[in-house]
């Protein structure tokens, strides 16, 4: 057969399964086959399955596992069962599918060049009771920004969707499923197999995906524990393919939607291209998430957390920090366009036993979105002048491999102060005369 596809069940409601294998038997393509593998789901699932899957005329095969072992080996498993069909995909027992799914998949992977190893669409959106979610012109736009995007940014988001298809000797290649990211297994899945190849979009919406069912992934995980699986995923593949940055950026943001995009854009379009932005939304009410969710770099590492404070966030962060060096700044803050090459230039060239690279930083006061310059603070006064918002230690390069991770234990106002405290020791520190940060007050 030339496809083969793998539908996964755990629990699942009846009138679901229905709906789900009814589509499939309406596919106006033929040329596949189906494995359904059972992972152990209740005794209503496997009798529902059975039941639906006799209306099945396409050849089919009901792997009976009474044990749950989750998606990956699931997935896995029913993988190793069509090596003989060149490609792949599967589908969720809660989705519905316009009779042309599959064709329209197969006739892009087809007519795709020879280095696509993966096509996908867009797709419509229906609630647990199968009625259409309202489709506005900006869903429409929506689904438009945050599915056209580049291969690499697959680091930063999973924008493939749950409609798919990819090619069988590309996901031999990239390992299958892994079982390390058992909540964010297609997110994984897809960072790793586009190492081997391209992507093509297919600008059709082809199948129905369903939202807040019982059983759903999204219903019963919270979707900060999907963001953070979801980019653990991302760093531990960076790793693994050698693609570690020299300066890890953690950009602290909370309720600053106003200032955020100068904040992002001051770094990603820094002279010094070799680093990785850890920007992290702490418990946001005021649609940062959003904004920041609309900039796209596969540089980025989006933490979006529940409110949380900024030590315990800063905690979170720095377990996705990669990069030989860290920079600390603030989402209404922003970077000199030559911040990061002037750093680490310096840091580069100094001794082994510089720990720290001191620079000045600017202030800028806020008067009603005008913003009046003020005084340039200089680094060599850190933690010595009167503590207030004008002379914490912003402007701040620290060395990864010596930076004090341990923040439970900040006493002080400032964060920024503690961290500059913990870590400085006799004769570490290099300071570079030239102001680099800049610091937004009102």
């Amino acid at each position: 057969m030339k496809l083969g596809v793998v539908l996964p069940v755990y629990h699942q409601e009846r009138d679901y399964i229905f709906e789900c294998i009814e589509s499939i038997e309406k596919q106006t393509f033929r040329d596949f086959k189906l494995i359904i593998v059972l992972d152990g789901p209740n005794e209503e699932t496997v009798k529902a399955i059975k039941e639906a899957s006799k209306r099945l005329t396409i050849p089919y095969q009901i792997i009976d596992r009474k044990v749950n072992k989750g998606i990956s080996p699931t997935l896995n498993e029913g993988f190793q069962l069509l090596q003989d069909c060149p490609y792949f995909t599967w589908i969720s027992s809660d989705n519905r599918h316009d009779p042309i799914f599959l064709e329209r998949l197969v006739t892009a992977m087809d007519n795709a060049s020879p280095e696509t190893v993966l096509v996908y669409s867009f797709y419509r959106r229906i609630d647990q009771h199968g009625i259409p979610i309202t489709y506005t012109k900006a869903w429409y736009e929506y689904v438009e920004q945050f599915m056209t995007r580049k291969k690499e940014d697959i680091f930063q988001n999973c924008f493939i969707g749950a409609s798919f298809l990819f090619k069988r000797d590309a996901f031999n290649k990239a390992g299958g499923y892994r079982e390390n990211f058992p909540n964010v297994q297609d997110h994984d899945f897809w960072i790793r197999l586009l190492q081997h190849g391209d992507f093509f979009l297919l600008r059709e919406y082809i199948m129905e995906y369903r939202f807040n069912g019982r059983y759903a992934l999204t219903t019963n995980i919270p979707p900060e524990q999907l963001t953070l699986e979801s980019m653990a995923s991302s760093i531990d593949v960076q790793k693994q393919i050698g693609k570690k940055p020299k300066v890890s950026v953690v950009l602290f943001t909370h309720n600053q939607v106003k200032t955020i995009k100068q904040a992002l854009n001051s770094v990603l379009q820094q002279s010094f291209k070799d680093f990785q932005l850890v920007i992290l939304d702490d418990g946001s009410k005021d649609h940062t998430a959003d904004a920041i969710h609309l900039t796209h770099d596969s540089r980025m590492i989006p933490l979006l957390l529940s409110h949380r404070g900024k030590v315990k966030s800063l905690e979170i962060a720095l377990d996705y920090c990669i990069g030989e060096f860290v920079l600390f700044m603030s989402g209404e803050d922003w970077l000199d366009p030559q911040a990061l090459e002037m750093m680490v230039h310096q840091l580069n060239q100094s001794p082994a036993e510089i720990d720290m690279l001191l620079s000045n930083h600017k202030v800028w006061h806020d008067r009603r979105r005008r913003l009046i310059p003020g005084a340039i603070v200089s680094g060599q006064n850190y933690g010595k002048l009167p503590f207030n918002d004008f002379n914490k230690p912003y402007a701040v390069l620290y060395r990864a491999s010596v930076l004090n991770r341990n923040l439970t234990a900040s006493t002080s106002q400032s964060i920024e102060f503690d961290l500059f405290k913990q870590n400085k020791k006799e004769a570490n520190t290099f300071w570079l005369n030239m102001a680099l940060y800049h610091k937004r007050v009102k």
